[in-house]
């Protein structure tokens, strides 16, 4: 009888939509790149430029309140040292050839001198054609567009918080454990 009082009190409820309470992008700098370069290019010349180790990883899915079907972002990634990460975001599906788009994103505490040294980095790769950092704080005289492109980055934040766990677990389900048992040999957990 319980059961049957709780569904018919739940059933009863109005939908509400979830809606985080703060922006995301509070540990972020998050510059905007356009490069006349492939994402695994670009890769090679900030590693090369900056002293980083970029890899890539699984593509990032990124899914839109209105969207069908997610946009999909190649994804590199490198630790710089713990509590510091640096990504390179790049939608696939990208419509110019000619001059490609991309999110440069640290996460973490980097200083201004750490900043700029990054900044000058880059302006020595020559087939980039702009970078900007882009400011989101909310000051509360944000125009459409900064609004849009927000919203746009918390998606993206969102949907990256979660790729990471992913891509955590399946490193951790890959390795293999072990286990020393009485006799004091070592034994492989599958």
């Amino acid at each position: 009888m319980l059961v049957f009082i709780s569904f018919v009190f739940l059933r009863g409820m109005k939908k509400q939509k979830f809606t985080p309470a703060h922006e995301q992008h509070h540990d972020f700098t998050i510059f905007d790149l356009a490069a006349s370069l492939p994402d695994y290019k670009l890769a090679y010349f900030l590693n090369k430029n900056l002293g980083s180790n970029l890899e890539r990883a699984d593509d990032l899915e990124v899914t839109h309140q209105n969207a069908e079907k997610p946009d999909v972002f190649s994804f590199y990634y490198c630790e710089k040292d713990k509590g510091r990460t640096m990504f390179l975001i790049h939608q696939i599906n990208d419509s110019n050839p000619m001059m490609q788009n991309y999110f440069l994103m640290l996460q973490g505490y980097f200083s201004k001198i750490e900043e700029k040294e990054l900044l000058s980095g880059i302006a020595t790769i020559p087939e980039i054609l702009n970078i900007n950092k882009i400011k989101l704080d909310d000051d509360g005289k944000q125009n459409q567009a900064l609004k849009k492109k927000t919203a746009f980055i918390n998606t993206i934040l969102t949907d990256l918080e979660f790729h990471l766990i992913e891509m955590k677990r399946r490193k951790n389900e890959d390795k293999v454990s072990l286990k020393v048992n009485e006799k004091g040999t070592i034994k492989k957990l599958y």
